[in-house]
């Protein structure tokens, strides 16, 4: 299904998972969501075959950072199991998201076709990392962003927006832990995540320099998740 033409582009789709012991309550909601979300990638690659789709999924506690999927287009993945996400112990945020973007913008740094969105799930503050502080962690968003990167941050049981702002993340979502509002959750962000994938492949059809789709996409991330109805 891989396109040769030169106005194709590929998306990776990150997604960083707390797995700590406070996520256990919604264990097998966070499977189902992430599994819903595969299958709205496929979706989406069935819907414009001539943007390739990857995906890596990292979850993340004290004492692993599990890479479920990693940088694999979705015509590869297969669904997560339960057995796959058993949270425990404690919140590394800043290594997980420091490993896994740095790793991603080596592979994909002087690729002009991709464009990659990161989003961060979590329901607690960073209370174990050993490799990233936070000033380093904000100061590599600021730069990746600044080539069009997305950022997204969805948080519960802390204050939220505090966290991304510290980050200098803009797209937040809040959500509740019950059944409902992680449905709600990963629904919302399904339909934001197709909505963006769409603007991203109408500015690669548009001929453009760098430095304009560069411009664009930053514009289009400043206002990732939709509107409420």
């Amino acid at each position: 299904m891989e396109s040769n033409n030169s106005n194709s582009s590929k998306v990776y789709n990150v997604i960083i998972l707390d797995k700590s012991g406070s996520m256990s309550s919604i264990a097998r909601q966070a499977v189902d969501g992430v599994n819903e979300t595969l299958g709205s990638i496929r979706a989406s690659r069935e819907k414009r075959p001539e943007q390739e789709q990857f995906v890596s999924l990292v979850a993340f506690c004290g004492c692993e950072l599990k890479r479920l999927i990693d940088r694999q287009p979705i015509e590869n993945v297969k669904n997560i199991a339960y057995n796959d996400y058993r949270p425990c112990c404690m919140t590394p945020l800043y290594d997980a998201i420091g490993t896994t973007i740095t790793a991603l913008h080596e592979l994909i740094a002087d690729d002009t076709r991709a464009v990659a969105s990161v989003t961060i799930i979590t329901d607690g503050y960073e209370n174990a990392s050993r490799e990233f502080g936070r000033r380093e962690i904000k100061s590599l968003i600021e730069r990746y962003s600044r080539e069009g990167w997305l950022f997204a941050y969805i948080g519960a049981d802390h204050d939220v927006r505090a966290v991304a702002s510290a980050l200098s993340i803009d797209n937040v979502m809040e959500f509740e832990k019950s059944e409902e509002g992680v449905h709600h959750m990963w629904n919302k962000f399904n339909q934001s995540r197709d909505r963006w994938g769409s603007a991203m492949y109408d500015f690669m059809q548009t001929p453009m320099s760098d430095e304009e789709r560069c411009a664009s996409m930053r514009e289009v991330n400043r206002d990732f998740f939709i509107d409420e109805e």
